[in-house]
């Protein structure tokens, strides 16, 4: 009997509980009923209901080994006492819920019993019981706030959550597992951490979780208990992707049957279910050791079971299952593309650079750096957009586009035989790309111009053009291939038309026969070729009108077979009809026309094609000077680039003196020393992170005097920033500050405006610190010297002058460094350092 009335009041206070959480989220506004509100109330239901139940089971049990006079039992063992002694009070002295507002004090007891986080996680959730006298558990460590790894391959974290027993009923406080072994292993490992209570952006909670299996480079799964949550996550990984699964466990005695043949990484617990210090360095070292095997294994190995057996089953591709639920992916992909493109129309290297850098979301690292690397290429800088591709290469070596482009650009700053290398491996693996086999061509192409182009006397250009064939062959050879494999792609057909046709030439210059059959082979093709070119691309303009690079291809076709120049002048006045304002595209005809000029081929063909390209380009250029906001001055790049950084006045409580107000005139005496020294003039550019008072504000001045352009770059609005880095020092610096913002040669740049919301972890004043450097990028690294007013020690925080000389000199820039602890201010205002012996006598 008495157990029965323990089991009708246990389920009476359960049932006042649920009444109190409902009438709280009855409480709510429609705007307050939001899915993280619903998810939080769904935990504290479910952490409510568990307590009583594993209550009543232990008191069924007892009931039962009474009555058959058994002793305590292996289940009995494993239940969990009654429900939170604070919850239970509470209820008992609340009166019942029905018509009746719930108190605030058992609103917030119930909001105590849910999930430490506010993000619905992606595992079972349990409110820790009571520690008996055996065991006092540790308390949940709070999940710390993600932390940006800046280009860091993303590992996403599978287990349950809060305290939670064993199979042989130890219990084991998973969240102190994941913050002092887990997460550190997988941050040792190189890996950006991230678990599903870390979740901070809004959209549909359980897409985004689905996209994180689907998408995470790595899934770690914790299957040290039989959590239903764990193994239906790590059954969806296991169906999706092919590899990159790492399985651990605390110490089980069995698997289940269906993983109990993979490889599972066991590790160390204490007594209250915390990391075991005697073995957690150990346990720590072998996760990363599995992590780095299973990262570094072969692209094509299989970690999952489902696709080891089924063999024939196809990985989805995963661009196919994006989901507009998953806002948490899509819009910070969404947001970052219009930003980069917005760069790129502007030419805003910098922007370009950090937007690339900044992600961390699975789901859109390739599109990004893909997204980063055509905006670099676009802008004409070979060594940045290489280095974008690579970073792409590291997440997807198996990436196609990315490989061909490394090759690309290497072969555009003059590597030709490590990209002739990486394009023919490339086209071992996938024989029938079209890109490698048209940028083989290239370099072929490239190379074989190197032989002649600077060659001034036109009979001995053109012999040596003809000597050095066999490179314009291969060249040949290879855009012939491209056309063969895809006929609809006419860019590689009218280069091996036109080259062909430059071959034929140049055996007809020479007046005698070479005797190569490979040469005569392709001469032979000449005429097919160019009803076939004709043909592609008129049927290409049918099908898109627009397609100017098909339009211009059409001139460079009539440029070889036209009967009349004036048919030349036609053809290429239709394609600037619809050119619009490319003038890459219009640079590139000019460039091939004036190539073939120097060979003599078809004089007065070729000259009626530039005669029209040039009329566009200068037109182009006309424009240009109308409608672009920038004067010629300001697009042109100066000889020398000039960056600043440089300590702030003193705070009035700063406690160790480190640039008083009165060493400002000695501190404007030694910049424009330094100034003076770099040979500063107009055509130099000053470069600033900030308008700070102190050593932003007199090199500012400095350089506006001697009528150099300024670029300032911001981390915030002018008007914040004047309350955080200007206002304390006095008005003064405020007027001086505006001053300078409204000079003419004063250009300024906005980081909230272009770049968007600092990331989760970083700092506004370090991000413009990379911001400012990455801008500088664009002018050549080595033409960049940074002036550093600085003591030579670290900083008051994050983004400072010392973060700032550190980046410049990892890029390999020169800085000049203005050391303020050598000022001779300080000699005038330190006291004299006593003698020790002196003070040991005065002492005594």
């Amino acid at each position: 009997m008495a157990a029965l009335n323990r089991w009708l009041k246990t389920y009476g206070q359960l049932a006042l509980g649920l009444t109190l959480l409902r009438d709280h989220w009855q409480s709510l506004s429609a705007s307050e009923q939001t899915s993280q509100a619903f998810f939080r109330l769904v935990i504290a239901s479910e952490a409510l209901i568990e307590s009583p139940y594993r209550q009543v089971n232990d008191q069924v049990k007892e009931s039962v080994d009474l009555l058959r006079e058994n002793a305590q039992t292996p289940i009995q063992s494993i239940l969990t006492p009654s429900m939170p002694i604070a919850l239970e009070q509470e209820l008992q002295m609340t009166p019942s819920a029905n018509g009746a507002e719930p108190s605030v004090e058992a609103i917030e007891l119930a909001a105590a019993v849910e999930a430490p986080s506010e993000a619905f996680s992606n595992s079972e959730q349990s409110q820790e019981p009571v520690a008996s006298e055996t065991a006092q558990p540790l308390p949940h460590p709070a999940p710390a706030p993600p932390v940006t790894q800046r280009g860091r391959p993303h590992a996403f974290v599978v287990m349950p959550f809060g305290r939670k027993q064993g199979p042989d009923g130890r219990w084991i406080d998973f969240n102190s597992i994941y913050q002092n072994l887990i997460k550190p292993a997988i941050e040792e490992a190189g890996f950006e951490s991230f678990r599903a209570d870390e979740e901070a952006s809004s959209g549909d909670i359980l897409a985004d979780m689905f996209q994180e299996l689907l998408l995470a480079d790595l899934v770690v799964a914790d299957l040290s208990i039989d959590n239903a949550n764990v193994f239906y996550e790590l059954g969806i990984r296991h169906a999706l992707r092919r590899r990159g699964v790492v399985h651990i466990q605390a110490g089980r005695a069995y698997m289940p049957f269906d993983i109990f043949n993979v490889r599972t990484l066991v590790y160390h617990c204490d007594d209250s279910g915390c990391p075991d210090v005697q073995f957690v360095t150990k346990d720590k070292q072998s996760l990363v050791k599995m992590i780095h095997a299973t990262w570094s294994s072969e692209r094509n190995r299989t970690h999952s079971p489902i696709f080891s057996l089924l063999t024939g089953l196809p990985e989805p591709d995963r661009k196919a299952l994006r989901t507009p639920l998953a806002e948490g992916y899509w819009k910070e992909y969404t947001t970052l593309q219009s930003l980069i493109t917005i760069a790129q129309r502007q030419k805003r290297i910098g922007d370009v650079i950090l937007l690339a850098e900044e992600v961390n979301n699975p789901l859109i690292k390739e599109d990004i750096i893909a997204e980063a690397g055509s905006a670099l290429k676009s802008m004409g800088n070979s060594a940045l957009a290489l280095k974008q591709y690579r970073q792409g290469l590291k997440i997807n070596p198996e990436n196609v586009t990315f490989r061909c482009e490394e090759a690309h650009h290497l072969s555009r700053i003059g590597q030709y035989d490590e990209a002739i290398v990486k394009l023919e491996q490339l086209l071992q693996d996938i024989p029938n790309c079209v890109d490698a086999t048209t940028y083989l061509a290239r370099i072929y192409k490239d190379l074989w111009k190197q032989n002649w182009i600077a060659i001034e006397d036109e009979s001995q250009r053109i012999r040596v053009a003809y000597e050095a064939s066999f490179l314009l062959q291969k060249a040949i050879a290879n855009y012939l291939r491209g056309y063969s494999l895809d006929q609809n792609q006419y860019y590689p057909g009218v280069n091996a038309l036109t080259l062909t046709a430059l071959l034929d030439h140049l055996s007809q210059s020479a007046q005698q026969d070479s005797g190569d059959s490979d040469e005569a082979a392709y001469r032979s093709k000449l005429s097919a070729l160019k009803g076939s070119i004709r043909f592609c691309l008129e049927s290409n303009l049918l099908k898109a009108p627009n397609d100017y690079w098909a339009a211009l291809s059409l001139g460079d076709l009539a440029v070889c077979v036209a009967e009349s120049p004036q048919q030349v002048a036609t053809a290429y006045r239709k394609a600037l009809a619809v050119l619009w304002n490319n003038k890459f595209a219009l640079q590139a005809t000019l460039d091939q026309l004036k190539l073939m000029r120097l060979l003599t081929f078809r004089p007065e063909f070729v000259q009626a094609g530039i005669a029209v390209l040039e009329a566009g380009l200068k037109r182009f250029e006309q424009q240009e000077r109308l409608f672009v906001h920038s004067d010629a001055a300001e697009m042109a790049k100066p000889t020398q680039v000039i960056m600043f950084t440089g300590h702030m006045i003193d705070r009035p409580d700063r406690p160790k003196p480190r640039f008083p107000a009165a060493m400002e005139a000695e501190a404007g005496e030694r910049l424009e020393k330094s100034l003076d020294k770099l040979e500063a003039g107009s055509n130099s550019i000053a470069i600033a992170p900030g308008i700070a008072c102190g050593g932003d504000i007199l090199f500012l001045e400095a350089c506006l005097k001697r009528n150099m352009r300024a670029e300032v770059y911001l981390p915030f609005e002018p008007t914040q920033f004047i309350r955080d880095s200007v206002n304390f020092a006095g008005d003064q610096w405020v007027e001086r500050f505006y001053a300078i913002l409204n000079h003419p040669n004063l250009t300024l740049h906005l980081q909230p405006e272009r770049l968007g919301p600092v990331p989760v972890g970083d700092s506004p004043y370090r991000r413009n610190n990379r911001w400012t450097l990455y801008s500088t990028l664009m002018y050549d690294i080595r033409r960049v010297r940074l002036i550093a007013l600085w003591n030579g020690q670290g900083g008051d925080g994050p983004g400072g002058t010392a973060d700032m000389v550190q980046q410049v000199q990892q890029l390999g820039g020169i800085v000049e460094h203005i050391d303020v602890t050598k000022f001779d201010y300080w000699q005038k205002h330190t006291p004299p350092v006593e003698p020790i012996h002196h003070a040991m006598a005065n002492s005594g």
